[in-house]
């Protein structure tokens, strides 16, 4: 019953987030920015600092995170208090993702390697090339010292 509790309270959320992004989710819009750029080049140096017009200096990761905090909190009504254990789990999510991604890829390339004689010449000579370069940065480093 407990569970049940909890995936109807999931789902009134989900379906509240439906229903406020759908009419963006839906339409279709097409957007210039002729008018900005004619207003831009028409300005002067104080007035660009003062009217920030250029998008280009921004950085993106942080506006897009910014935007989906304010999206939780103001627009879909959410505490924003579980915030550290969603992005400790999205890191968890992440980490396991690039283990399985890993550990697939070397199963594929040993069994590649077991099969080809091309695949296994191609990996000796990765391998020795990589370390003749590392061989190669400790004993350049020895001398700078």
């Amino acid at each position: 019953m407990i569970q049940l509790n909890r995936m109807m309270k999931i789902y009134d959320k989900m379906q509240k987030a439906v229903a406020t992004l759908e009419f963006f989710t839906t339409n279709n819009w097409e957007w210039t920015n002729n008018n900005s750029q004619l207003l831009q080049t028409l300005m002067t140096e104080e007035d660009k600092k003062t009217f920030f017009l250029d998008v280009r200096p921004l950085h993106w990761p942080t506006y897009l995170e910014n935007y989906c905090i304010g999206t939780k909190k103001f627009v879909l009504k959410e505490n924003l208090s579980d915030l550290p254990a969603a992005r400790s789990h999205i890191k968890m999510l992440r980490n396991i993702r690039w283990t399985c991604n890993t550990v697939l890829a070397v199963i594929l390339w040993r069994v590649l390697i077991a099969r080809s004689q091309l695949a296994r010449n191609l990996w000796y000579l990765v391998t020795n090339l990589v370390f003749k370069f590392l061989r190669y940065c400790r004993l350049s480093s020895a001398k700078q010292s």
